[in-house]
């Protein structure tokens, strides 16, 4: 979905899940030591379930007084799919951001990456995904790309999304769930979905769905720590609002709040996705060095470096021409940065994929 200049948005409260037991999950003392010196629990594969009636949220009434549309309460998905011992890697490992537009196209997506047509990532921050909606045939979007590519994976709900007789994306039978994922070719551990503190409503009221996106809840990134080697490398897969009321206050607050989660460890951390950036692709192009954009602003104050930077602007455009779907980086360093070209990546999302390899920095 084009979200850059989209006029609504969506306020909410927490979703998280259990803390797993140690008993019955790897940590990093089953390994040998962990050389960041911070506890580390890897994702479980979820029992196979009918996504189209078994929520990862918990039930909200409408009616309740004092109902607030984005106080909802859910638990994340994870897969565990990659193998249990992968090796060092020997060079820079290849990190994604991507918008999968929900998965309508999920299944021309597997194909391209089974044709080698898009190159499959080691580590892949990964917007809009559905899990059992209507518009994507009731499927479990995460699942099917974690499995299909031999990946851990964590998915965490943004919104529930209302059923409508319209709108972006088509028709929603029944209420369902959508949100970000990580995915990992390395064992994934560590993960939560955080809903960030500010956002704005999409919520409709029932007889006013006949149109638009009415949803619960609101913009959340997903956290995650992927155990490369000997190291454990933070990741944060977001997507920030889109609607112009928030491209100053509250999208700065989002891009913050994502900045800082990549940071809290220390060591080396990868934070993108679509962040729906108003002005960066006009700093781009400026070419004096001066970012104005308040959310891009919050990121690269804190030291996080863009991974495509030295690519054209020209060249950068993933939605509509503007440059808004963005990997940044703590203690890494970058190299061969890209961009999927439209005639590939128009038949499978409406946005274009970007991807860069990475080297851990010592």
């Amino acid at each position: 979905m084009r979200h850059a200049l989209l006029p609504v948005l969506a306020l909410l409260a927490a979703c998280g899940s259990p803390d797993p037991s140690p008993a019955d999950s790897d940590t990093a003392d089953s390994d040998g030591p962990d050389p960041d010196a911070r506890p580390w629990t890897r994702v479980e594969t979820v029992p196979v379930v009918d996504v189209r009636t078994d929520r990862l949220c918990d039930p909200v009434d409408e009616s309740a007084p004092g109902f607030d549309p984005g106080a909802i309460t859910c638990r994340v998905d994870t897969f565990r799919f990659a193998p249990d011992t992968v090796p060092a890697p020997t060079g820079p490992l290849t990190v994604m951001a991507f918008n999968i537009e929900r998965g309508l196209k999920l299944d021309a997506l597997l194909a391209a990456f089974d044709a080698g047509d898009l190159p499959v990532p080691d580590l892949w921050l990964a917007s809009e995904l559905d899990r059992g909606c209507s518009r994507t045939q009731g499927r479990d979007v995460t699942r099917e790309i974690a499995e299909k590519l031999s990946m851990d994976a964590v998915f965490g709900v943004e919104f529930v999304e209302l059923a409508r007789g319209t709108g972006a994306g088509g028709t929603i039978d029944a209420p369902c769930e959508h949100g970000n994922a990580i995915f990992s070719r390395y064992p994934l551990g560590n993960v939560e979905n955080r809903f960030h503190d500010q956002n704005l409503t999409w919520y409709l009221p029932p007889d006013d769905r006949d149109d638009g996106e009415p949803r619960l809840g609101g913009r959340s990134f997903v956290v995650g720590d992927a155990r490369v080697g000997d190291r454990l490398v933070r990741l944060v897969s977001l997507h920030f609002e889109s609607s112009p009321q928030s491209w100053q206050g509250i999208q700065a607050s989002q891009a913050a709040e994502a900045a800082d989660a990549g940071l809290e460890p220390g060591g080396p951390a990868l934070v993108g996705g679509d962040t729906n950036f108003p002005g960066y692709t006009f700093d781009l192009n400026r070419n004096d060095g001066r970012i104005a954009d308040a959310g891009a602003t919050e990121i690269l104050d804190r030291g996080l470096v863009d991974a495509h930077a030295a690519l054209d602007p020209a060249e950068r455009g993933t939605s509509s021409g503007l440059v808004i779907d963005l990997i940044f980086g703590s203690d890494v360093t970058f190299t061969n940065p890209a961009v999927c070209t439209r005639a590939l990546c128009d038949t499978l999302s409406d946005h274009q994929a970007v991807w860069a390899e990475v080297t851990l920095d010592p």
